[in-house]
């Protein structure tokens, strides 16, 4: 889930590497094609002109090549004009998640084959071909793991199956891989190879793909779909871009392998099991993977989850440098942070008996009850930082007009105290032993971003011994109140760092984390439960959960890193 921004705060545009998409082709595709635009915009136009260019590419005969809208629409072709309904489908799992979507389509029985994710089961699948299969389908490179089968296992399959049983290759990531088996396939009469222009060639918007067989199965092909599978203009600039050659192709594939590697390097350093990958991404297995996408989520990077394989991220290689950087950079920041952020109320400090005390005595003296849950319900709403403001915000959902003033007035009666009648402040106690937070200390410096008046918060720090772990704090009247970010950035700076985690109980804090470009580590207050839990999840939070678990998880980066 991508954070929402604070209101009128500006984020950094995100990095979306989660969707595999290639490089941005050079911005003389479109030049060259600027006199015919309105032409191509008002005429059908026939793919025969595409589909020479590649079926020379490939190395057959113009009639054994269909252009299709994406390598989705190739996909769908082949199993609508050789799968009835009724017959069964065979393929490896996991795969990429339209394989069984069409063959649901077509009506087919599946058959799903489980293997170690290495080497192809070519005997499960063969037999099951001879089984009664229509089909057997192979994603190689694959879509999730990123693993190829070899050209020996393809051909190998090619030769078991009957001439009858289609053996679908979907080679969407095949220009990424260290073999082609093209050649080798096409000389199989049962075999029909998916690819696309979206990845290696960077087309993924104009959805242009292409299927490659026999001339009998492509005709089948196009009998099964609707004509003009791609508009002309998309026909036209897709011709463009293949007669620039494939040497600007080849070289950001090789550019690709040799950041592959440095991203499977980034990810063992992040404690991740990275698969052998022959596509332009990268998949591993976390111990953490909710942490580490939504961390990355939380810093502007986004990559993929998958619910049917819980503990695996596929991360999309960084299509240039300045992207694999930014990567690296925040990869840094979420496992090996600087230093350590903490909001005062709800994580250092239990205010449930100062701080929402008051809230509720203020609300009660100007004749309206409010419960603890009401006081977390606006917490999670946001904007919700200044508790003097909240008071009177919830005097008036309740149709009591009362003034800031009056409010605070009586607020800070309560919790600063009277002659006579002790304040509130005296109640509040450490959530974070002292042991804790000083074993925290020698390992990170440490900062403090608080709503809070100094002398409310430098007045609590002192009293529990605390005061000298801590090498910056903020306060209410250094910065703007959170969920601005400035406060935030005030720490780092004051600290001399340029990554940290911030630990927060309210989507204030989330909020001005991620826009302050640290990590947000929610923290459930004591106690708190499922409304905050999920506000803070809503929020971008890389995890909520207890202030001690959510200490535990710093100190065992710096464990890492040792």
């Amino acid at each position: 889930m991508s954070p929402r921004p604070p209101g009128g705060l500006a984020l950094p545009p995100v990095l979306d590497l989660s969707r595999n998409e290639g490089d941005r082709p050079p911005e003389d595709v479109l030049s060259n094609l600027s006199p015919r635009v309105p032409d191509l915009l008002r005429d059908y136009l026939e793919p025969d002109a595409l589909e020479a260019d590649l079926a020379e590419m490939v190395g057959v005969s113009p009639d054994r090549v269909m252009v299709t809208t994406g390598g989705d629409d190739g996909l769908d072709r082949v199993f609508r004009a050789f799968v009835s309904p009724g017959q069964s489908v065979a393929y490896p799992v996991p795969t990429f998640e339209m394989i069984p979507a069409f063959a649901r389509m077509a009506g087919a029985e599946i058959q799903e084959i489980s293997y170690d994710w290495g080497a192809l089961p070519v005997n499960a699948l063969a037999d099951a071909g001879a089984d009664g299969a229509a089909l057997v389908a192979i994603i190689s490179p694959d879509n999730p793991t990123g693993t190829a089968a070899s050209t020996e296992e393809l051909v190998g399959l090619a030769k078991r199956l009957s001439p009858e049983v289609t053996l679908l290759v979907d080679q969407a990531y095949v220009e990424f891989g260290d073999e082609d088996p093209t050649a080798e396939l096409l000389g199989y009469p049962n075999v029909v190879l998916v690819r696309t222009l979206s990845k290696a060639w960077g087309l993924a918007g104009l959805r242009v793909g292409y299927a490659v067989s026999t001339q009998a199965r492509v005709s089948a092909m196009r009998r099964v779909g609707g004509p003009y599978p791609v508009s002309s203009l998309g026909l036209e600039l897709a011709r463009v871009r293949l007669a620039q050659g494939r040497s600007r192709m080849t070289a950001f594939v090789a550019e690709t392998r040799e950041r592959r590697a440095r991203l499977t390097t980034l990810l063992r350093s992040m404690g991740g099991d990275p698969l052998p990958s022959q596509a332009n991404f990268v998949t591993a297995r976390f111990p953490n993977p909710a942490f580490v996408a939504n961390g990355l989520a939380a810093l502007g990077i986004r990559i993929r989850r998958f619910p049917h394989l819980p503990e695996h991220l596929r991360i999309t290689v960084p299509r240039n440098d300045g992207e694999m950087e930014r990567l690296e950079a925040a990869s840094r920041a979420l496992i090996r942070p600087e230093a350590l952020l903490f909001d005062m109320d709800g994580v250092l400090a239990d205010v449930r008996d100062s701080y929402r005390a008051a809230i509720v005595e203020t609300c009660a003296a100007f004749g309206v009850e409010i419960r603890p849950e009401d006081i977390a319900r606006a917490k999670a709403r946001g904007n919700a930082n200044d508790d003097w403001a909240l008071t009177q915000e919830l005097l008036g959902e309740a149709g009591v007009d009362a003034s800031l003033q009056a409010v605070t007035e009586r607020f800070e009666g309560l919790y600063q105290g009277t002659e006579g009648a002790p304040g509130f402040h005296i109640r509040e106690s450490p959530i974070l032993t002292h042991r804790a937070l000083g074993e925290a200390a020698e390992r990170f410096p440490l900062g403090i971003v608080t709503g809070r008046p100094r002398g409310d918060a430098v007045r609590f720090l002192n009293r529990h011994g605390l005061a000298d772990l801590f090498q910056v704090v903020i306060c209410r009247e250094d910065a703007p109140l959170k969920p601005n970010p400035e406060p935030v950035r005030m720490a780092l700076a004051g600290l001399g760092v340029g990554s940290a985690w911030f630990f927060g109980d309210t989507p204030d804090d989330v909020r001005a984390a991620v826009a302050a470009g640290v990590v947000p580590v929610g923290v459930i207050p004591p106690g708190g439960g499922d409304v905050e839990e999920q506000a803070l999840t809503e929020a971008g939070a890389a995890v909520s959960v207890d202030p001690a678990t959510a200490l535990t998880m710093a100190l065992r980066t710096k464990e890492m890193a040792a």
